[in-house]
């Protein structure tokens, strides 16, 4: 008696997979997903980069129209506007010269009233005051008070002394009895105690007509 024996494993065997039209159906719809995906995707970019190329051709507008008002900002002046800014640094350049020349004028006065303030103030004696004075190139009016008549002498010749008035004659002197004085007692042949005096020396402006200024 003879007996067969089967040695083929199931298992071992390749196994073969049919597609029905269940399964390709479903992969035709996987397919027509990620195609309608990908062109959502497609449009979602195209959208963008379209936004973004109007923001850039706003941008580039915007730096053309202020490229465009430079511009125009520094175009050349015409010849009216360059004419008038000629003439304005012409008319500048005149009033600095016509300053400048005041300044000298005014410097070299001013040095020479200082030095004859200085003098005036060192060439003061005991008992006598000045109450005014004028003081000018040509004009010297003073104005003052004196305890006697002889103290006026002494002012004359002490005011000779200093630098700004040596060699200066006054060309006239008028002495009174003090303001307010009693006249009844005062000796019309005794000399004069206390005395107003003025001084001149040349000849007075017309604008200032002999009168002094106050110290």
């Amino acid at each position: 008696m003879s007996q067969q024996i089967n040695l083929a494993n199931p298992l071992l065997l390749r196994k073969r997979y049919v597609f029905g039209v269940r399964e390709m159906g479903l992969a035709l719809v996987a397919i027509v997903a990620l195609a309608l995906a990908w062109a959502g995707y497609q449009h979602y970019r195209a959208r963008a980069l379209d936004a973004e190329a109007t923001e850039h051709e706003a941008r580039a507008a915007q730096a053309q129209h202020e490229l465009d008002r430079l511009s125009a900002a520094i175009r050349p002046p015409s010849a009216l506007l360059a004419e008038r800014v000629s003439f304005a640094r012409a008319q500048t350049v005149q009033r600095e010269a016509v300053l400048a020349s005041l300044e000298g004028v005014i410097e070299k006065g001013s040095k020479g009233f200082s030095e004859r303030l200085r003098a005036l103030a060192h060439g003061r004696i005991d008992g006598v005051w000045l109450n005014g004075f004028v003081l000018s190139a040509d004009y010297v009016s003073l104005e003052g008070s004196a305890l006697s008549v002889g103290l006026v002498g002494d002012y004359i010749e002490r005011l000779g002394r200093q630098a700004p008035f040596a060699g200066m004659k006054f060309s006239g002197m008028e002495a009174a009895a003090p303001r307010g004085a009693d006249p009844a007692r005062q000796d019309a042949d005794a000399p004069l105690a206390a005395v107003d005096f003025t001084l001149y020396s040349g000849n007075a402006p017309g604008s200032t007509e002999g009168k002094p200024h106050a110290p």
